[in-house]
């Protein structure tokens, strides 16, 4: 049988790889200007991922009328009942994905020991207490957060659209509170008293951690409004629902790497 719309065809386009790769550069770009170590090289690093970026927006800011228009077009399609099971078909590409996470978040880790194993006493002198209220909210959130997705994972598993509309809303809305007490309390305040990310080794260690699982947060956010877009639609089911795994799996992730954060970094003074 001949479907009625022509499948959609995909360019192949060596961006995505180039981009990808110019974040090490970047990262490494923003180790040496926070540390101090080489701020010449640092600032070219950092310059050479901005000229990546400035050309790949440029090749791409021209074909977003056609993209987003594409996306809407697709948004409004019904799921067809008889498509076949496509939710295993994410689990390679999703692997691959966190196993990028974790070595990003590897580095930064063994960064922070690395540092740790050079100082007698940590936190180092002239570092300030740092409160752990906001954090255990925060870890509090995202507990409840991974509750919220899994129920919406249950949820479409037998085809119930409110709760999976629910699920994944309640989610998105715990994971915006968590940014709002970072970025609107937990940071200002720490800027007041003078813990800014060119406050020492200390501080430039504990801005790119968090700061790298904060802009995860957000990525997680913009996806689940998407899922919940998706879900308000109808167009997750039983047998289609592969970006809502894909999802909740990433937001799994996020969740596991901010225990460790919180047990190293705010509970860390009393571990060691």
């Amino acid at each position: 049988m001949v479907h009625e719309e022509a499948e959609e065809e995909h360019e192949g386009s060596p961006w995505p790889a180039v981009v990808g790769l110019s974040t090490a550069p970047l990262i490494t770009g923003l180790i040496l200007l926070l540390k101090g170590i080489n701020p010449t090289l640092g600032l070219g690093l950092v310059g050479f991922f901005l000229v990546i970026i400035i050309s790949f927006l440029a090749r791409e800011i021209r074909q977003w009328p056609r993209v987003i228009a594409a996306f809407f077009s697709r948004l409004r399609r019904t799921p067809i009942p008889a498509e076949p099971e496509v939710v295993s078909g994410v689990g390679v590409p999703t692997t691959i994905f966190l196993f990028t996470e974790v070595a990003l978040f590897g580095a930064g880790f063994a960064s922070f020991f690395a540092i740790r194993a050079t100082f007698a006493v940590w936190p180092p002198p002239g570092a300030p207490h740092l409160e752990d209220f906001i954090p255990k909210l925060q870890t509090l959130m995202l507990l409840l957060s991974s509750l919220a997705i899994e129920w919406a994972v249950y949820s479409v598993k037998r085809d119930r659209r409110g709760p999976v509309f629910a699920g994944v809303v309640i989610t998105a809305l715990l994971g915006t509170g968590f940014l709002v007490l970072k970025l609107g309390f937990e940071w200002p305040h720490l800027w007041e008293i003078g813990f800014t990310p060119d406050a020492g080794i200390y501080a430039s260690n504990f801005y790119l951690l968090l700061g790298a699982h904060g802009a995860h947060v957000l990525g997680g956010v913009v996806a689940l409004g998407i899922v919940a877009s998706r879900a308000r639609l109808g167009q997750l089911t039983s047998r289609s629902h592969g970006l809502l795994e894909s999802v909740s799996i990433y937001w799994h992730f996020v969740h596991l790497v901010w225990l460790l954060l919180f047990t190293i970094i705010y509970e860390g003074a009393f571990i060691w």
